[in-house]
């Protein structure tokens, strides 16, 4: 009971972490346009990239199972997120939401977690 409960709580918190990490990317792609229609542009396309890689490579029914290209999509999409946030003035977010996903996905992994 206690290992399906904390199961379900680290999936559902990685699932919420990649929902900010496609928000903030969004987000710094809406602050830094210049026009309207960049900003719309920008925004969109910053969070349908990050969608699409997940999908491809990092999620857990992942089109096509490269585990190193799982790695590196997790790492550019949180480090992207990690970075648009340091860019935009949220330092202490940008430095606590790294280390909040690093920290989960350690558990994930040596729990020996699975869907």
């Amino acid at each position: 009971m206690i290992a399906t409960v904390w199961s379900t709580l680290n999936f559902t918190l990685a699932f919420v972490f990649e929902l900010v990490a496609v928000g903030a990317l969004a987000y710094w792609g809406v602050r830094t346009g210049r026009s309207r229609v960049a900003k719309i542009l920008r925004g969109a396309g910053m969070a349908v990239a990050a969608m699409v890689l997940w999908g491809l490579f990092a999620a857990p029914e992942a089109s096509f199972s490269v585990p190193v290209a799982a790695v590196a999509t997790k790492v550019l999409v949180f480090g992207g997120a990690a970075a648009a946030l340091w860019q935009l003035g949220h330092r202490r977010l940008a430095v606590a939401f790294p280390l909040l996903v690093v920290a989960n996905l350690a558990a994930i992994h040596f729990g020996h977690l699975s869907l």
